[in-house]
């Protein structure tokens, strides 16, 4: 059986997006604490403790992730207290805590950059602590071009012969 080029792009063009969001590097915290890199859809174990609560990133008035740091301690009431780990939750693993139960310390920030590795990364800074926070989030003019290429590809006609 013959298997056409055409055939074998497009079938790469609707899978390679997927395999992408499932290559995720694992997350860490520096020995002293005084940083992390936190990947969506993991828990992240600090070495020390942080103040519970949570952060909300943001693309225009959409929530893309949520970071949220466990009330594992001391707890003060009220989403606060202490905890020596972390969950980032994604929008692209359609994994967002609900609203109502965010903390009442709830931080919101703007989705940060994005980064050759493909993820945005958005810095926050809690309490000398800077987590760097890794999401992935698809860019809609991007997969757009994707399927038209696709589609086109398909579509086209074999010459007369």
């Amino acid at each position: 059986m013959k298997v056409r080029l055409q055939t074998i792009l497009v079938a790469a063009l609707c899978v390679a997006p997927n395999l992408y969001a499932t290559i995720i590097p694992t997350s860490t915290c520096a020995p002293d604490f005084s940083s992390c890199n936190v990947y969506e859809d993991q828990i992240t174990f600090f070495p020390g403790l942080a103040i519970s609560g949570d952060v909300l990133i943001q693309s225009g008035a959409q929530t893309v992730a949520v970071f949220r740091i466990f009330n594992d301690f001391v707890n003060t009431g009220g989403g606060t207290g202490l905890g020596d780990s972390g969950y980032l939750y994604s929008a692209a693993f359609a994994n967002l805590p609900n609203p109502a139960t965010y903390s009442v310390n709830v931080v919101t920030m703007a989705l940060g950059p994005a980064q050759a590795t493909g993820f945005n990364e958005t810095v926050y800074d809690g309490n000398g602590t800077l987590y760097n926070l890794f999401t992935v989030v698809p860019e809609p003019s991007t997969f757009s071009f994707l399927v038209l290429t696709a589609a086109l590809l398909t579509w086209r006609r074999r010459p007369a012969g």
